[in-house]
């Protein structure tokens, strides 16, 4: 087996570890500090975006506030067409069964109609003599 050579070199050297603070603070150097009057300047600039995004917001705030209000709607529209559903379906049931009983009470009618046209000739028809004994009135 061959050795490597490490005369000359640290391997400790080849590592280059990252100080985790780079991450959070950034380098400063880089940084340009500037004048009073560049600072006064991006102080103005930024309190003009600060209002722009305020009144963004604020517009955004009334919008949502309408959209919540169309929710709000919505559901207590979907609420009552769920309970005009429910009263069509038992109004449905309720004129099935109007439609079976006047159906029932038209065959009930015929019936009737024919049991009296069956008495009228019976009592058209009926003579004392032609009754029997037990059915014919006593004389006291």
């Amino acid at each position: 087996m061959a050795k490597r050579s490490t005369i000359g070199e640290n391997p400790l050297d080849a590592r280059l570890q990252e100080n985790p603070l780079d991450t959070v603070v950034p380098d400063l150097t880089v940084v340009a500090r500037g004048g009073r009057g560049q600072a006064a300047e991006a102080l103005s600039e930024l309190e003009g975006r600060v209002a722009a995004l305020e009144a963004a917001l604020k517009q955004l705030a009334a919008e949502v506030a309408k959209v919540a209000a169309a929710v709000q709607a919505a559901a207590g529209l979907k609420g009552a067409v769920g309970g005009v559903q429910e009263e069509l379906a038992r109004l449905r049931q309720e004129l099935e069964q109007l439609k079976a009983n006047a159906a029932a009470g038209q065959a009930l009618a015929a019936e009737m109609d024919q049991l009296k046209e069956e008495l009228g000739k019976i009592r058209a028809g009926a003579a004392p003599g032609d009754l029997p004994f037990w059915m014919r009135g006593r004389k006291k």
